[in-house]
């Protein structure tokens, strides 16, 4: 009987602990995180319209400098030439006017939306 109670504490403390480690951990801080790419936005967008299961395994989650021309800029997003849209990071909004500039964005790359042919990145913020 005391094998069982020592088995079943086990496995408690195990669930205990994996729970904690799951729910618990703490969030990424891709603003911390060093750029894995530097990249011209239309070496992206070419990466992307090739081959999207190539390009994924690469760019996919990863932190992406992009570099490119902003041609619009729609609240606190702006979409880069060549097709690469950018969700600013939270409470982060770019000064307006800033349509026609070259720009450098750091954000992680979160997938390519075929329809409308852009590559998606969120938690972006303005390197230069």
């Amino acid at each position: 009987m005391k094998k069982i109670i020592w088995i079943v504490l086990a496995l408690a403390l195990v669930a205990g602990a994996s729970y904690f480690y799951v729910f618990h951990k703490p969030h990424r801080n891709i603003h911390k995180e060093k750029a894995a790419f530097d990249l011209s936005a239309e070496a992206l967008k070419t990466a992307y319209a090739s081959n999207v299961e190539t390009a994924n395994a690469l760019y996919l989650d990863q932190v992406v400098k992009v570099s490119g021309k902003v041609i619009k800029k729609d609240g606190s997003n702006l979409k880069l030439d060549q097709g690469i849209y950018c969700t600013m990071a939270e409470g982060y909004e770019p000064s307006t006017g800033m349509e026609g500039m070259k720009v450098v964005v750091k954000g992680r790359v979160v997938g390519y939306d075929e329809l409308f042919e852009e590559v998606k990145m969120d938690n972006c913020e303005l390197v230069q």
